[in-house]
């Protein structure tokens, strides 16, 4: 069969016979032909090509060809641009980025086509929709009401961008300070304001969301109606706790009610009791779990530490090492022994996880806990009241990576605060039971932050492994240290300020504790990347070992402190206190066999070479 695009009479003998999904899938965009005769139906026989186009990605594939088109016409074909918006408007699309394209080419500031106030209001109504899932739509819909000379109307599009986290804000701050088209809002206070303004947050925020979910009902939180009588027996089922229940409750760490989760348990409980936090009969009793027990429902595996692998033996006579999960292992953290599960994630989960320090909101943290290339946790959401929020599309949170919400202004203070008090100040922890735990027994030999008099353990070791070092060690001044914080532009956790005050440079056998003034000498730094390329980022070495692919390096970027493990040319995380913990470590190791001769095949040998590598 011939290309029927190259001519309309062929593409209008097509519309809604059999040959109509051949002749959706032999659409090209980049051919001037077909885009010509696209062109050429009417509006009526475009939107049926787009709303008869089956389900599914291929089913998409004519719609984003379409849409392909009309965004590429926006600098050169504007006119033409439109009416394939027109089209596209009118029927569900699969890609939000029509919606957004769409509003901005609606635009006479940007297109200089004149305004067609009809057009505008349609357009709006078609794509506003879809702003919760796409805030930029939001910006380009302030713009157009701007032109439509409602003002009240563009003020509330750019709180809806901030309120869904439009990634974009301080470029509108630029354009409503600079652009014409804004000219008549500039004196408005009100757009500024609204730019900087986080929005309620806490029991306001939970409000928000109850008033939402009485008038949609629980589909707004994605809760089916149940048959038979059981919960919920209707979209509008809600069952509060008791205020007597209510007025006398705690938190299972004793600690109290947020007032985020009290003002939707006043609304109703029965949600929350369908999810696993607590039984409601025969009465009130909290069913937290910790960490560890959720993470082994969750993802599986076995108890205790991680075994060594196993070979097996595959049916083509190759052997391939396979080793046990052991994931309640690595999410075992005793501070985190009250956790929730909540839904959301696919490979990783969700728990609201009750903190010994509630943020300012009272609240608590959302943790992610993933099981991906390294077992890993982390702060999504900054607390129950977020969390819920952005389950009912009340707030959008960026969400590209699990810490995306550290960069959004409206909680990267709650989000930090819940770093330095579950996680070393670090937005995300590596394999967390070996950095968060509890400190390793005292068995000793072993050098701990954590503990007092971790400094008068090290100069013991040190006089018993290496007796020829016995120089002094010298702890960094107050200003010395005031220069390393205004030198990484954040500052130092505590377990690294501990550690200078005590120790500023020290040499141990092959390893070096840089100083200060070492850290000061960018040069000296480079040097000890060798080949590969250092962070681009200031930053400071802690530790390096010449002799090997390993270097501990402290990174500031955009004003966190984060330890970065530097191993065969990648960066990988660490907490500052297990980079210090564990350089000390590796030290304290490496002292038992300084001067000693290597016995192969010993348990010494193989116990040394494995401790290393996990190091």
């Amino acid at each position: 069969m011939s290309d029927p695009w190259l001519d309309v009479t062929r593409v209008r003998a097509s519309l809604g016979g059999a040959h109509e999904d051949a002749l959706r899938s032999a659409f090209n965009p980049d051919d001037e032909a077909h885009a010509g005769s696209l062109l050429a139906l009417d509006d009526a026989e475009r939107v049926a090509l787009l709303q008869r186009s089956g389900p599914g990605y291929l089913g998409g594939a004519f719609h984003r060809a379409v849409s392909r088109l009309a965004f590429a016409w926006l600098k050169t074909q504007p006119r033409d641009a439109l009416v394939l918006f027109d089209a596209l408007l009118q029927v569900k699309n699969p890609d939000l980025a029509t919606y957004c394209n769409a509003i901005w080419a609606v635009q006479d500031d940007n297109t200089h086509l004149g305004r067609d106030p009809e057009r505008a209001r349609r357009y709006l109504a078609a794509c506003v929709p879809h702003g919760p899932e796409n805030p930029a739509i939001f910006y380009n819909a302030a713009c157009v009401a701007i032109e439509l000379d409602d003002i009240d109307a563009a003020l509330g599009f750019v709180r809806d961008a901030v309120r869904f986290g439009y990634d974009g804000r301080e470029a509108m701050r630029a354009a409503l300070r600079a652009e014409p088209l804004f000219a008549k809002v500039r004196d408005d206070r009100r757009f500024l304001d609204a730019l900087d303004d986080p929005g309620p947050q806490g029991a306001a925020l939970v409000e928000l969301v109850i008033a939402k979910v009485r008038q949609a009902g629980w589909s707004a939180l994605g809760v089916d109606v149940a048959a038979g009588g059981a919960w919920p027996a209707h979209d509008h089922d809600f069952r509060p706790l008791s205020p007597e229940v209510l007025a006398a409750l705690a938190l299972p760490s004793g600690a109290p009610l947020p007032p985020s989760l009290r003002a939707w348990l006043a609304f109703d409980a029965r949600w929350l009791s369908t999810l696993g936090w607590f039984d409601l009969e025969p009465a009130f009793r909290w069913t937290s779990r910790p960490l560890r027990d959720i993470a082994k429902a969750e993802f599986g595996g076995g108890d205790g530490p991680p075994a060594d692998p196993v070979p097996v033996e595959q049916e083509d006579g190759s052997v391939r090492w396979e080793v046990e999960a052991r994931w309640a292992y690595y999410f075992d953290v005793p501070a985190m022994a009250h956790g929730f599960l909540v839904p959301g994630g696919s490979e990783h989960r969700r728990v609201w996880m009750l903190s010994g320090a509630p943020d300012r909101e009272g609240d608590h943290p959302v943790l992610y806990i993933d099981i991906g290339d390294v077992p890993s946790l982390g702060p999504m959401f900054p607390g129950f009241d977020v969390w819920l929020a952005t389950e009912a599309s009340v707030i959008g949170v960026k969400q590209e990576t699990y810490s995306s919400a550290f960069e959004d202004f409206r909680f990267a203070s709650r989000l930090r605060h819940h770093a330095r008090a579950m996680c070393d100040g670090s937005q995300f922890v590596q394999c967390p039971s070996e950095v968060l735990g509890a400190p390793p027994p005292d068995d000793g030999v072993t050098v701990s932050l954590a503990r007092d008099g971790w400094f008068d353990r090290l100069l013991a070791l040190r006089a018993r492994h290496l007796p020829s070092d016995d120089g002094p060690i010298r702890g960094a001044s107050a200003e010395d240290i005031a220069w390393l914080e205004a030198h990484l532009g954040a500052p130092l956790p505590s377990a690294v300020t501990r550690f200078y005050e005590r120790v500023n440079g020290l040499s141990w056998g092959t390893f070096r504790f840089l100083g200060i003034d070492e850290v000061r000498d960018r040069a000296a730094q480079r040097a000890l990347f060798g080949d590969a390329a250092p962070p681009a980022a200031p930053f400071a070495v802690i530790l390096a070992s010449p002799e090997g692919p390993d270097r501990f390096v402290l990174v500031a970027q955009e004003g966190a402190v984060d330890g970065y493990r530097f191993a065969y040319g990648e960066l990988t995380l660490a907490s500052p206190r297990s980079a210090i913990e564990g350089a000390i470590e590796i030290v304290r190791h490496s002292a038992l066999f300084a001067g000693t001769a290597a016995h192969e095949g010993t348990d010494e040998d193989e116990d040394d070479d494995e401790y290393e590598d996990d190091a």
